[in-house]
């Protein structure tokens, strides 16, 4: 059980856990982050009756911690099997998507059965995608091993796989019983895949400044605690999501502003063809940078915003232009279009200052091209 200071008591032990909780009615559930707290799933979502479940997961996790989870979900009497994809962007397609399907339809899986997404965004959307649509529905739990799932792709509830004109344009709204975030997990990452998560974070940072490090260094020395700050920094951006799905778990308003640097930094990964050249989170801070400039261009906000984005990014090792050779700017002005947040016209969110996100409409070409070069000239 979760108690009200945070700790929850499993089999005799008392785990240190921060849980936020995603308001949603009857779909309400709880983000559960904590350090060695995924060896206690059973214990920590109760008694279900669940007699099978799918693990989907990929080829980097799943040597990791796929026999470890497959043991603790057997002691509670669940017939265990699962299916891994290749690592990587590649693998959110139609083609494994079905694939998937296929193996939940092998094992028989009924409505009453649980499908588990053990990765990073790529599993979880993923494994998401196929618990809502096989069968009408399967329960899911989102066990997001990377710090840009854990932080924010896990929760929320959308789900999706590419085509190859864009990113995400297949997809459903499928809320998780729970997630269950174990920042033990992250201690495995590659220092690339960990910065990538920071792009998220600092997102979450410029949308809701209050309560964050101010700078970089100071986040560098919270992050010298380890598990201490890294719970806090994870759970920080769970309860900021989860206030906005709460409010918005359409996608129909508010949520929009959640997509900060992503127009851009979709593009970039559908123009590269997803092979890895740009990682999700490096592609999002390029395009926080370009947002920024766009504001700037409008008149919306001051030169000191361009100049946090950079410094604040670049010191922490990501990207704030493309990489060279520079994607042509017709290509990606083409995929921007299909932003889903792009009705009719193109959409972005941009930041008066940090804190206020908005929603500008009816952007011109211009004025996006004449960012791009300024973005691409590091100006």
């Amino acid at each position: 059980m979760i108690t009200e200071n945070g700790s929850c008591g499993v089999k005799g032990a008392v785990l240190d856990i921060k849980h936020v909780r995603v308001e949603l009615g009857k779909r309400s559930y709880t983000v559960l982050v904590g350090s060695e707290i995924m060896n206690e799933i059973p214990f920590l979502l109760g008694e279900r009756g669940w007699r099978k479940a799918a693990i989907v997961t990929d080829s980097n996790v799943g040597p990791l911690y796929l026999e470890k989870v497959e043991r603790t979900l057997s002691r509670a009497g669940i017939e265990i099997g699962s299916v891994m994809v290749e690592a990587g962007e590649d693998s959110k397609s139609m083609e494994e998507a079905i694939r998937i399907l296929n193996y939940l339809s092998s094992r028989e899986m009924t409505r009453g059965d649980l499908v588990i997404g053990l990765g990073g965004g790529v599993v979880g959307d993923l494994a998401g995608f196929a618990a809502s649509i096989f069968k009408r529905g399967l329960d899911l739990l989102q066990v997001p091993t990377t710090l840009m799932s854990q932080a924010d792709s896990s929760i929320g509830g959308k789900t999706g796989v590419n085509l190859p004109s864009g990113k995400n344009l297949v997809g459903t709204f499928y809320q998780p019983l729970a997630v269950i975030a174990d920042v033990e997990m992250l201690k495995t990452l590659k220092t690339r895949e960990f910065k990538s998560g920071l792009a998220e974070v600092a997102k979450y940072r410029f949308l809701k400044p209050d309560g964050w490090p101010g700078t970089l260094p100071e986040f560098e020395e919270a992050l010298k605690e380890k598990d201490a700050f890294l719970v806090e920094m994870v759970s920080r951006c769970a309860g900021i999501k989860a206030e906005v799905v709460s409010r918005d778990e359409w996608d129909t308003g508010l949520r929009a502003v959640l997509n900060y640097g992503h127009t851009l930094g979709h593009a970039l990964e559908t123009v590269t063809g997803y092979t890895g050249t740009y990682t999700h989170g490096e592609a999002v801070s390029v395009g926080m940078v370009f947002a920024a400039l766009v504001s700037r261009e409008l008149g919306i906000t001051e030169d000191d915003l361009v100049n946090e984005h950079q410094e604040l990014l670049s010191s922490a090792g990501l990207p704030i232009a493309p990489f060279d050779p520079s994607p042509e700017f017709d290509k990606l002005f083409e995929i921007m279009l299909q932003d889903k947040k792009s009705r009719g016209s193109l959409a972005m969110v941009l930041l008066e200052k940090d804190g206020k996100p908005l929603v500008e409409r009816g952007l011109g070409r211009e004025t996006l091209w004449k960012c791009y070069r300024e973005l691409i000239r590091g100006e």
